[in-house]
């Protein structure tokens, strides 16, 4: 069964806005790092970091199976894990799930994730990392050297891999690290004086994180050179997305003031964004959402037809947004009467777009043809799902697919 996960009214602006820092706290990096306090050990031997003080540097990585990033990063981890097995390095992924949801998971990832998986006591653990440096996103990492201090902590997809490196070989300077993440935390002051619109504060703490950016850098964790003009920009930014996003969801702003901050956003918008494309992908989430609730909820026929039509013709190209509703549109389980001409269109939108390249938009396109009853249609593209799939798993899954499509061909004949 595919993992399809959408937040249906969400605001996906995470990719444009990447200046986001944690919550200012009292933990730092050089703090001591908490001890391991474990319910249960899921696959591996238990880890003492006490006892391992001056031999091994640790990996304290929190994940959920539910989590599609925690997913995608659980390959890299493992790849690390052997990497630096042998430089002493101990990966330890927790999770506060109950063991009845981990071990299936953990059993069936068997070789892919290769490292030591333990159950957090509670909050326990999670509480003296993640809460302690004010993390709320997973997966997240904490690299804990052989003095047993925290020394780095980020995203395990971002530096780790030369972290660990520059730890392991004893070329990490933990004195840059510390000012760097103080700079960090500053950068969030930052951000909160220029949205308050205190400038004269903003820009004496600015000129002071230039310095520090020029003394130690990566005071930004998208790894970009500190300039204040562009924090400010970014944030006016932010701000106008916010606004935009929020004229179009909820209707607090007429065919005007929706016009006036299109022009704004213009002017402050990085390179790569586009202001209509946003705003197709804005209305796609926002009419899918009004489209649910009249298929699962209200069942309000009238209006779920009407909704069907506006979705048809957002214009998004936004191949992952389109697979995923295609995909809820032909499977969920709560809506009660299926638009298979709303699901195929999507996700033939959704294939195009892709340019017949992504396995997953393949998958989904073919499984709307044939509950369309284009079997034929459904074999050919179930092929093309079978052929881009990279995954041993995934490919098996869409093989097994295809011959459901074909063993439907040949009762037919």
């Amino acid at each position: 069964m595919k993992n399809k996960y959408l937040t249906f009214l969400g605001l996906a602006i995470a990719g444009i806005i990447t200046i986001t820092t944690s919550k200012l706290t009292a933990a730092s990096l050089g703090d001591a790092a908490p001890p391991l306090k474990i319910s249960t050990w899921i696959k591996g031997d238990a880890v003492d970091m006490e006892k391992g003080k001056g031999k091994n540097v640790y990996v304290v990585e929190f994940w959920a199976t539910w989590c599609p990033p925690c997913r995608e990063s659980i390959p890299h981890l493992t790849e690390l894990q052997k990497k630096f097995k042998d430089k002493g390095v101990v990966f330890v992924g927790i999770s506060t799930e109950k063991e009845r949801v981990v071990r299936p998971f953990v059993e069936k990832m068997g070789e892919k994730m290769d490292y030591v998986v333990a159950l957090d006591d509670g909050d326990k653990t999670s509480d003296g990392y993640m809460k302690a440096f004010g993390i709320d996103g997973i997966p997240h990492a904490f690299v804990v050297d052989k003095a047993g201090k925290i020394v780095w902590n980020g995203h395990p997809m971002d530096d780790l891999e030369k972290v660990l490196q520059e730890v392991v070989e004893g070329k990490f300077d933990i004195s840059k690290a510390v000012k760097r993440d103080a700079g960090r935390k500053q950068l969030e002051e930052l951000i909160e004086l220029i949205s308050k619109g205190e400038d004269d504060k903003a820009a004496e703490l600015a000129e002071k994180l230039e310095a520090l950016d020029k003394e130690v850098g990566g005071i930004r964790p998208d790894g970009k050179k500190f300039v204040a003009d562009e924090i400010r920009k970014l944030v006016k930014f932010e701000m106008l997305v916010q606004q935009y996003a929020d004229g179009l969801m909820e209707g607090k702003a007429n065919a005007a003031e929706l016009e006036k901050l299109e022009k704004q956003l213009a002017d402050v918008a990085p390179p790569d964004f586009k202001v209509q494309e946003f705003k197709a992908d804005i209305q796609l989430q926002n009419y899918f959402g009004q489209y649910y609730q009249a298929v699962t909820r209200n069942t309000d026929d009238e209006k779920a037809a009407g909704l069907a039509e506006k979705l048809k013709a957002t214009g998004s190209k936004n191949v992952e947004l389109l697979n995923e509703i295609a995909w809820a549109l032909l499977t969920d389980e709560r809506i009660k009467k299926r638009d298979l001409n709303l699901a195929l269109a999507l996700a033939k939108t959704a294939f195009d777009a892709s340019k017949g390249e992504d396995a997953n938009v393949a998958d989904t396109y073919a499984r709307a043809l044939f509950d369309s009853g284009k079997v034929e249609a459904a074999i050919e593209h179930q092929k093309k799902a079978v052929n881009l799939a990279r995954e041993k798993e995934k490919k098996a899954e869409f093989e097994k697919t295809l011959k459901k499509y074909q063993d439907a061909r040949q009762k037919k004949e």
